[in-house]
Parts: structure tokens; C-alpha cells; sequence
């Protein structure tokens, strides 16, 4: 079953291409290692639709049908996906992630009862992995019969990790700035209760002490809403934070800067900075931000991507879409490479925590969205697992990325530690719905379409 994202090549378990047998005597002249590099390459500038043809190549290659059927997968072409599946099985018997692959596809199709016994199988030869019990128990559910262990299972597996730390988070995201200039579509703006707020230097100070005393390493600088570089003291605090030795990344509308705030960025040694960018020309591009100058933003992408070029600060353009979304997000990657910007990762719009009614509404899941959820699950969201968000007032969230009025409080910064805050009775209460899949009383969670598959 199709994740939305790009394509997660290192999740791609790759097959011992020097044991594998041959197929073909077109091998014998085709490079299939060069073949597999150029599709990797692609696939990780999310040009998946071309590296699938690069793929389709070699079509008796193990390796090159089992990476073109999980692109296939990818781009949800599953009735493409399963021949290339059962390909992968014919030519290497046993294999097991092309055989979970082709039950993905099957349930896709609505033919969950085929898909039954092949992850019986699979959880069978490898029953800790939490995404074949996982399918398995989508695959059952679907097939109309008891999917309630093997679901429990999957959650309870998912949780284990962050339990075994003891729920310290492994990152912390902090809105240092609650004012956002601009109304972006794909945003929850809507909702806002208020927009306005920089965080104070003593909560920013006592959040890096809290992170540092928990061995958290990764600060993202963007919680809830806002934009970060409105805040006063935002180059202040970026150095603070890459001086103490944390990796710093930032999200940014960039409207707000200047050919010396520019400079001053791409010297921080920041872990990364990601641009927030949708659009090929003016009226798509200000349709989408509203409030934004097209030409003066794409002058900014422009000037901090060659800025940041040799240095240790990853760049990257995301680009969100909320309508005709395929063709938005594929014209959006097209214009921005002929401007030189190779680094472009294109998504869906979420539906911000139920606040924003996009794509279609999705019955059995009470959910609006614009992804293919129908034939997924919900379970425990990674993010609310793996990190908190930390207000500009100190407030501290569950969830670290759509809940602009506080929601889901666990605490503040100012009066508990990390520790405190993640093993009290509001998280708690969030943790064991997850667990038990009933979100029913959780505010957003239950409305959310990220916490699927």
C-alpha cells in the first residue's frame, strides 16, 4: 500500500546483485548496477515516473523488477505493480519483500483474501516486524475476518521504541515565532486563536537545557505555525543552538529575507533549511501564498540556494498542494529545475488535524483527505512519538506540527522537565489511544490524515 511520499530508497532492501541468477542475455550488455544507480538518483529527485522506465529496462533482472514494482507502488499503479511482483518471486523464490510488496497490491486492488495468506506467511518468517503484521491485519480486515491482534500488535510494536527511552523524545520543534505573515492555502490559518508571539530568550534557554540534560540532538525551528525568521533575536538563537552542538534545521516561507540576512543563514552551519515553494509562475505562486510577492520570493530560493552550495546545510524546497495537486506539484518541480534547484520534495496537503476540509471525505474514517487512505489503518503517529513542540509562551504540545491552539497540552517548559512532561497523565492518555486505535476523544488526532498506514 502506497505511502505518500518520495520513494525511501534506504527502506529498498537490496538484493546481492553478484549471487543473483541471470534471465536474460540482454544483461550481458546492460550494466544493471549503472541501471539501478540511475533509477536511485531519480527516484530520490522524486522523478519516480522516469525511473520507472529506466527500470522497465531489464524486466528479467531480480533486483531491477522488485525496485520498478515498488515505484509502480509508489505512484499507485498496482495492477502494473503485482505482474512485476510475481515476477520478482518467479526469479527468486521466497523472496520476502516482494511478497509483502505483491499483498500491498492486492489489497489495493480489493482482492484482500489473496493478499491473507501471503502476509500469514511473511508474519510468520518475520513476525517482529510491525508493518507485515500491520498489513496482515489490513489484509484481514479487509477479507472480513479478525484483524484486532494483528493490528494491536503492529501498534504496540510502533510505541516500543519510544517506550523503551522512557518517552524522552528524540526532537523537539519550537515555534519561536507565532506570527505568521502570510495565508497560505494549504494552511490551517483559519483556525488560529491568535497570531502573534516571539519567544522569549529565558524559554528558549531553558528549552535547550531541558534538551541537552535528555540528549535530544535535533531542533527544528517551526512548531504549530508561524515564521521563524519574523522573530527578533531569530539569528541569535539559531547560533546559540549550533553552538551547543545541536543539529538546527529551519522552515521558511523565505519572504522575509535580504541578501544580508542570506549570507548570515547560509553561515550558521545549519543542519538544513527547507523552503516552503509552490508554484511556476506569478498567479500559481501568489494564488498559493497569499500575501507573497512571486518575483521577490524566487529571487530569495535563488540567492540561498547558491548561498548554501559548500556548505554543510542541506537545502531543499517543499512544496505543498492542495488542488489538481499531481499537476501543481509536477509543473512546481519542472519550473524550479529549470531555475537551477535540483533538491524539490513535493507532497500532498494534509488536512492540518481535521481543521482544513480538502481532497474528499472519507466515510469509514470520519477523515477529509486528499491521500488513498481507504485501504489503511490508523496507527500511532511517528511524529507525535519521536518529538514534542515547544511554544513561544513555553507551552508544550503533543503535536508538533498542526496544533496552532493548543490542543493537545502536555505541559510547559517553564515548570517540568521533559521527562515530567511526557510520562504525565495528558500524554499518557494520548499514547494509550493510539495503542488501543480509538481516538475518538483525542481533539485533531481523531480528525487527522497523517497518523494512517
Amino acid at each position: 500500500m502506497p505511502e505518500h511520499r518520495p520513494l525511501d530508497n534506504a527502506a529498498l532492501t537490496p538484493l546481492i546483485i553478484a549471487t543473483l541468477p541471470t534471465h536474460d542475455a540482454a544483461m550481458k550488455t546492460v550494466d544493471p548496477v549503472a541501471l539501478l544507480r540511475q533509477a536511485q538518483i531519480l527516484a530520490e529527485a522524486q522523478r519516480l515516473v522516469e525511473a520507472e522506465r529506466v527500470l522497465a529496462g531489464l524486466p528479467n533482472h531480480p533486483e531491477c523488477a522488485f525496485r520498478r514494482a515498488q515505484l509502480l507502488t509508489a505512484l499507485e499503479r498496482h495492477a502494473e505493480a503485482e505482474p512485476c511482483f510475481r515476477a520478482v518471486q518467479a526469479m527468486v523464490p521466497g523472496h520476502l519483500d516482494s511478497m509483502v510488496g505483491l499483498a500491498g497490491a492486492l489489497v489495493e486492488l480489493g482482492r484482500p483474501g489473496e493478499a491473507v495468506p501471503l502476509l500469514t506467511a511473511a508474519a510468520r518468517a518475520q513476525p517482529n516486524s510491525a508493518r507485515i503484521r500491520y498489513l496482515h491485519g489490513v489484509a484481514l480486515d479487509e477479507a472480513g475476518g479478525d484483524a484486532s491482534t494483528e493490528l494491536a500488535v503492529a501498534r504496540a510494536m510502533v510505541i516500543a521504541p519510544a517506550e523503551r527511552r522512557g518517552l524522552v523524545p528524540w526532537e523537539v520543534y519550537l515555534q519561536i515565532s507565532r506570527r505568521c505573515n502570510l495565508r497560505c492555502a494549504m494552511c490551517g490559518h483559519e483556525v488560529w486563536q491568535s497570531n502573534s508571539g516571539f519567544m522569549d530568550w529565558a524559554v528558549f534557554e531553558r528549552t535547550l537545557a531541558e534538551c541537552k540534560a535528555n540528549g535530544v540532538k535535533t531542533l527544528h525551528i517551526l512548531s504549530g505555525q508561524g515564521e521563524p525568521l519574523l522573530h527578533p533575536q531569530v539569528f541569535e538563537m539559531l547560533e546559540k543552538a549550533v553552538a551547543e552542538g545541536f543539529e538546527v534545521g529551519i522552515v521558511t516561507n523565505g519572504t522575509p529575507l535580504t541578501p544580508e540576512r542570506i549570507g548570515r543563514l547560509a553561515g550558521l552551519g545549519l543542519a538544513y533549511i527547507q523552503f516552503s515553494f509552490a508554484g511556476w509562475d506569478k498567479a500559481s505562486y501568489e494564488g498559493t501564498y497569499i500575501g507573497a510577492k512571486f518575483e521577490r520570493t524566487l529571487d530569495n530560493l535563488r540567492a540561498l540556494d547558491a548561498a548554501v552550495k559548500g556548505t554543510r546545510t542541506s537545502f531543499v524546497v517543499k512544496a505543498v498542494a492542495t488542488e489538481d495537486w499531481e499537476a501543481t506539484l509536477e509543473k512546481t518541480a519542472a519550473f524550479l529545475r529549470a531555475q537551477g534547484i535540483e533538491r524539490v520534495f513535493t507532497v500532498v496537503g494534509n488536512n492540518f488535524g481535521g481543521h482544513v476540509q480538502l481532497g474528499r471525505y472519507i466515510e469509514k474514517h470520519g477523515v477529509w483527505s486528499q491521500k488513498h487512505i481507504d485501504h489503511h489503518r490508523r496507527m500511532p503517529c511517528r511524529v507525535l512519538l519521536k518529538s514534542v513542540g515547544v511554544f513561544c509562551d513555553g507551552t508544550v504540545t503533543a503535536c508538533a506540527c498542526y496544533d496552532s491552539n493548543a490542543e493537545l497540552k502536555i505541559g510547559h517548559i517553564m515548570e517540568q522537565g521533559l521527562v515530567e512532561i511526557r510520562n504525565g497523565a495528558p500524554f499518557r492518555r494520548i499514547l494509550e489511544s493510539f495503542r488501543c486505535g480509538d481516538l475518538a476523544d483525542i481533539p485533531m488526532c481523531g480528525t487527522c490524515d497523517d497518523p494512517f498506514g
